[in-house]
């Protein structure tokens, strides 16, 4: 009988079938991951066009509102490397002091080090309607500065 039986060959086309379908899966998520960063990465054609503030900024705290009135949407994108972790939990450790917010729900990830943006957090909030935006601003700043003090601010070269 010459090389592998029929069974073996339909079995290891089977397994190979298979493998392809999940490496498939894998490019997609990968693809769609990669997309969620480009939305969030500014595009400049030179060094000049950078806005110079951002020049040495750590991270950008993003608030948005949602279509209800009650829920805020809280982006974090950090441009040092960070223990995303650490970022997340410093951000729900001054978020727990804050009586009219409660957290629905909460996704983080890390990039590689050789994109802009390493880290990228969002938070969906519901807050009562009261509230002072520009003081949760600051105090989700200071909160995300805190997990990101000991790494260097990002210096962006030509």
């Amino acid at each position: 009988m010459h090389g592998i039986a029929q069974k073996d060959k339909t079995t290891v086309l089977t397994k190979a079938a298979g493998y392809l379908k999940t490496l498939e899966a894998q490019v997609s998520e990968l693809e769609e991951k990669n997309n969620k960063l480009e939305k969030h990465i500014p595009t400049y054609d030179c060094e000049e066009d950078v806005p110079h503030q951002q020049r040495r900024q750590r991270a950008k705290v993003q608030i948005t509102k949602a279509a209800s009135d009650e829920v805020v949407n809280l982006t974090v994108m950090v441009m040092v490397e960070c223990d995303v972790v650490e970022l997340v939990l410093r951000i729900l450790e001054c978020l727990r002091w804050m009586e009219q917010v409660s957290v629905m729900s909460v996704d983080a990830d890390t990039y590689s080090p050789q994109v802009l943006l390493k880290a990228i957090a969002s938070i969906k909030l519901r807050i009562d309607n009261d509230w002072n935006q520009a003081l949760f601003h600051e105090a989700m700043t200071k909160a995300v500065n805190d997990a990101t003090a000991s790494r260097p601010p990002l210096v962006l070269t030509a």
